[in-house]
């Protein structure tokens, strides 16, 4: 089990040069890596990413793997639109993944969450994530260190959606 960040390193994420792309969901980023809506049919996931592990990489290879393979092999009785058809299934997933992992982290964000007074919360917690095993538990411990319910007003905002889980997370014990 790792560690989760220290209350210091929540800090350094935030002001070091970024390492990451926050990429809005919007109906574009859905057509072309479809993968996505199982995350984002859930209202609570504000925001999500992907660990910038090893494992990831590989599953980023054998994903472009299978959709060069599955694409040959039924280019015989498809012609090309079988190479188009397994991208968007298998192959734009592998594409994202190796992005993810070799080039700079990638972090979804649901457009309604953008304009959020929460935004930075939101961003800070996929930080977490994609540079840590970290549980969702420890992820919210290491951010109410540095994010007070009382600071972010969660208690008299009525501009906060019904759907957000922040403010429950932020005064739970």
């Amino acid at each position: 089990m790792s560690n989760p960040p220290s209350h210091k390193s929540v800090f350094e994420m935030s002001k070091e040069e970024r390492t990451y792309k926050v990429i809005i969901i919007n109906p574009i980023v859905l057509i072309l890596i479809p993968q996505l809506l199982i995350h984002y049919v859930n209202k609570q996931n504000l925001a999500f990413s992907f660990n910038r592990d090893n494992v990831v990489g590989l599953l980023g290879a054998i994903f472009i793997g299978m959709w060069i393979t599955l694409g040959t092999l039924l280019m015989k009785y498809f012609g090309f639109i079988s190479f188009v058809l397994f991208f968007f299934l298998i192959g734009s997933m592998g594409i994202t993944l190796l992005i993810n992992r070799f080039i700079i982290g990638l972090i979804f964000i649901r457009r309604e969450c953008q304009r959020c007074k929460f935004k930075k919360l939101i961003i800070d917690h996929e930080v977490i994530h994609l540079n840590s095993n970290a549980t969702e538990k420890e992820v919210w411990k290491t951010l109410k260190k540095v994010y007070k319910a009382e600071n972010m007003r969660v208690y008299n905002d009525g501009n906060i959606c019904d759907f957000c889980p922040i403010p429950s997370r932020l005064v739970e014990e």
